[in-house]
């Protein structure tokens, strides 16, 4: 198995049409102060909305994907620093943050849709390939795009992918497989029974501190989530912009393909795996070495499922990894 250098190391050897990129003042309440801009981009169907850092070009240098339940801004500090850089776009996959792109769960069995989605922006919008980031259920919808659509995806940057056994993925293609991820599995029992409203954004910040998958994240991560993860109710309370019930179906949509898209691709790729609860079992990441020999793929040490969050370091270090294997170490003008 190939292993990634140290970050230190790392660090050292480093649309054609936007319809609408705007900066709005920053939120009054529970809102870091906004080192970014807000843009959203016209797809089938409504927009994507997004948070850009740095330099404002034709194509971003970088694309980034969040993981389910979450959001583009929940990612600032991380991306941030990037942006002295690069011109890095963070996006709102359909149902969640801001963009506005109906999240029906009927039908909903798979991360295609995400997919799609994503590969309208970029035909769309972008005149170059870009480098695909993103976490969890990102990081799998960015491999699923560069499998399908390898033209528009320069490298990738894959932090804790879900990608099962292949077997998982023969039983969610049977019939009553949906039905039954949503009665057993664990985490769309968890979404299902999420608190959706609390009185206020600050009131929310506090009930998430120190919390559940909250434990590892600084009190910025915490408000950035918060800030984008909830939207204004008349009464003046918050709800969750992405309703517990499509969170939950978005867990339970396994029908993908990732390994077909691991044995699709051959574009240059940069994977880290959590050493604690990770989405990635050790065996599949010898097959994805395998598979994909000149691939740099390790393990984080000490980090879970929240390694973004964990070791903001290492993935940063990734991506520009994926950047320069890509051969694009600087914002190139188109």
């Amino acid at each position: 198995m190939s292993s990634l250098a140290s970050s230190t190391k790392l660090d050292r050897a480093v649309g054609r049409r936007q319809i609408r990129s705007v900066t709005e003042p920053a939120q009054t309440e529970a809102a870091p102060a906004e080192n970014f801009r807000r843009v959203s981009y016209e797809v089938p169907g409504g927009a994507m909305a997004g948070i850009a850092f740095g330099a404002e070009t034709p194509t971003p240098d970088i694309v980034f994907l969040h993981a389910t339940g979450f959001n583009a801004r929940t990612y600032r500090t991380l991306l941030a620093p990037l942006g002295e850089k690069y011109h890095v776009l963070a996006l709102d996959a359909r149902g969640h943050g801001r963009t506005q792109l109906k999240a029906r769960i009927f039908g909903y069995t798979s991360w295609r849709r995400h997919r799609n989605d994503l590969i309208a922006l970029l035909e769309r919008h972008f005149t170059k390939p870009v480098t695909l980031a993103g976490h969890s259920m990102g990081a799998t919808v960015s491999l699923l795009t560069a499998g399908r659509r390898p033209d528009l995806v320069s490298s990738l940057a894959l932090f804790e992918p879900v990608i099962l056994p292949a077997a998982a993925y023969a039983f969610s293609e049977l019939p009553f497989a949906p039905a039954l991820n949503r009665g057993f599995m664990p985490l769309a029992h968890g979404a299902l029974h999420r608190r959706r409203r609390f009185p206020s954004r600050a009131a929310a910040v506090q009930a998430f501190t120190g919390r559940g998958v909250f434990k590892s994240f600084t009190p910025d991560m915490i408000e950035d989530y918060v800030a984008d993860g909830f939207v204004d109710t008349p009464s003046g309370a918050v709800k969750l912009a992405c309703h517990p019930r499509y969170e939950a179906a978005t867990f339970c949509a396994q029908r993908n393909h990732p390994w077909s898209a691991l044995e699709a691709g051959s574009g240059p790729l940069v994977l880290l795996r959590a050493e604690h609860h990770s989405t990635l079992s050790a065996a599949a990441m010898q097959k994805i070495a395998a598979l994909r020999p000149s691939a740099r793929v390790a393990t984080v040490e000490g980090s879970t499922h929240m390694l973004p969050m964990e070791r903001p370091d290492r993935v940063r270090a990734a991506i520009e990894a994926a950047m320069l294997m890509a051969g694009r170490s600087f914002t190139e003008v188109d």
